[in-house]
Formats: C-alpha cells, sequence, structure tokens
C-alpha cells in the first residue's frame, strides 16, 4: 500500500513538472510565433519600398528616354 502511495505521488510530481514544462513551450512558441509574424511584415514592407522605388527609377528613366528620342528623332514624337 505504502509503495502504492509512493508511486502515484512520485508519478503526479513528475506530470506537474510536465505540465508546466509544457505551458513554458507553449509559451515561446506562441512568442517566436508573433516575433516571426513581425519581421515578416517588415520584409513585406521593405520589399513594397523596393518595388515602389525600383519602379519610380525606371518610371523616369523611360520618361528620360522618351524625351530624348523626341529631341534627335521630331518625326516619331
Amino acid at each position: 500500500m505504502a509503495i502504492q502511495k509512493l508511486i502515484r505521488k512520485k508519478i503526479g510530481i513528475i506530470e506537474g513538472q510536465l505540465s508546466k514544462g509544457v505551458r513554458s513551450l507553449e509559451k515561446d512558441v506562441t512568442r517566436l510565433v508573433k516575433r516571426l509574424e513581425k519581421k515578416e511584415n517588415e520584409v513585406k514592407k521593405l520589399k513594397d519600398k523596393m518595388t515602389s522605388s525600383l519602379m519610380k527609377n525606371i518610371k523616369k528613366k523611360v520618361k528620360k528616354a522618351k524625351k530624348t528620342v523626341r529631341k534627335h528623332v521630331p518625326g516619331i514624337g
């Protein structure tokens, strides 16, 4: 009888430790997911910004090229 109580007590202690460990891991995973989402948003913003600036740059170069072509070949423009 005493051995069974001792075994149940030990199992209870181990279950408690495991549940604490699981809760801790869940918190860590949640925190990491939030950080990952934040970083993904930052990357998306930077990508959009880069794309936008590249498009502006390309449009500016096209505009300059059209202007130059019109100057040199007046029959086209």
